[in-house]
């Protein structure tokens, strides 16, 4: 199954919620351009301060003046982000329940409608059954969760960012704009290399979901014929098989997002240089206070991409889940 299928077959589910999917653009536009004020009144501040202490004329009370507007201009964002922030988590969290509730409920009415002979197939065991349709829902659920209220915003804010740098100085925005590329290629590779060994996760949690549930169910049978040391071996060798598969997905995310944090912090150093360089040949526009302005603007940039895998993470594990989910 594709992105496209998945979301295709997902917005069955969204299209009741529209509404909600509307305020929750509007509230993700809001954020977005609120996540910006910081890098715009400290670069603002820097150089007001900068321009103050250079002068003659220092008093306190201008000073003062300037830390004044500063503290309310960001005492305010910061209250207008947070009731943002809830109301933004608070209509995202009601749709994924909403559609979490929507996706049980149709998947329990199917289930119903199948005859006997569904239920006898050594894949639609009890223990197997069960896994699959709560992990599916759970993923699919949580998909929803992911695009609305975690990667819309992030890549909002990213691309308002990259626009406020491009603006400030073309120079920046464009070592800004070639450092993504490079970012979301390792992002991309990690994924694809995730996915196989997180599709053997997903056979293995069954697995070991229906053993513990057989166990449970026939522990009379085993007792009496003496059978606790096959069972034994049988669960051994499937902990060991989800193990091996746990470590490897761990091995690689490390490896992957060691190499992700070291291109981060060159793109950061780059950004940093090149302002740097731009302030010191007093080129139009570039102070003192652009260093930081740059600096928190690339930040907010690479922001959803360093989220970006562990959305990659949870639409993989949908997308194995959702070809068995959507099966039923």
């Amino acid at each position: 199954m594709t992105l496209i299928q998945l979301f295709k077959n997902i917005s069955v589910y969204v299209r009741p919620y529209r509404w909600i999917v509307l305020i929750t653009l509007i509230l993700t536009l809001i954020g977005s351009l609120l996540a910006q004020v910081n890098a715009i009144v400290l670069d603002k501040t820097v150089d007001a301060i900068n321009q103050l202490v250079g002068t003659t004329d220092f008093t306190w009370a201008k000073a003062a003046r300037i830390l004044t507007v500063i503290s309310v201009i960001l005492l305010s964002k910061e209250l207008i982000s947070a009731l943002v922030t809830y109301a933004q988590n608070f209509f995202g969290e009601k749709m994924r329940i909403g559609v979490s509730k929507d996706m049980s409920l149709s998947v329990v009415r199917k289930i119903l409608t199948f005859r006997v002979a569904f239920f006898s197939h050594e894949e639609n065991a009890a223990g197997m059954l069960q896994t699959r349709i709560t992990q599916g829902v759970m993923n699919l659920s949580r998909t929803v969760q992911n695009f609305f209220i975690d990667l819309l915003p992030l890549f909002t804010s990213a691309i308002i960012a990259l626009i406020l740098m491009f603006s400030a100085n073309v120079y920046v925005g464009l070592t800004a704009l070639a450092i993504v590329p490079v970012y979301f290629i390792i992002t991309v590779r990690q994924a694809k290399k995730l996915k196989g060994w997180r599709r053997n996760m997903r056979s293995s949690h069954e697995k070991r979901s229906h053993g513990i549930m057989n166990i449970i169910e026939s522990i009379q049978v085993i007792k009496s014929f003496n059978r606790e040391s096959i069972e034994d071996e049988k669960h051994s060798k499937i902990q060991s098989e989800f193990y091996d598969n746990q470590m490897n997905v761990r091995r690689t995310s490390f490896y992957y997002d060691a190499l992700k944090t070291f291109v981060r912090q060159l793109g950061t150093v780059l950004i940093i240089i090149l302002t740097a360089y731009l302030v010191l040949i007093d080129y139009p526009g570039m102070t003192i206070g652009k260093i930081m302005y740059h600096v928190m603007l690339f930040a907010n940039v690479t922001a959803p991409i360093s989220q970006l895998q562990r959305i990659f993470d949870d639409m993989n594990d949908a997308l194995v889940y959702a070809e068995s989910f959507f099966d039923i």
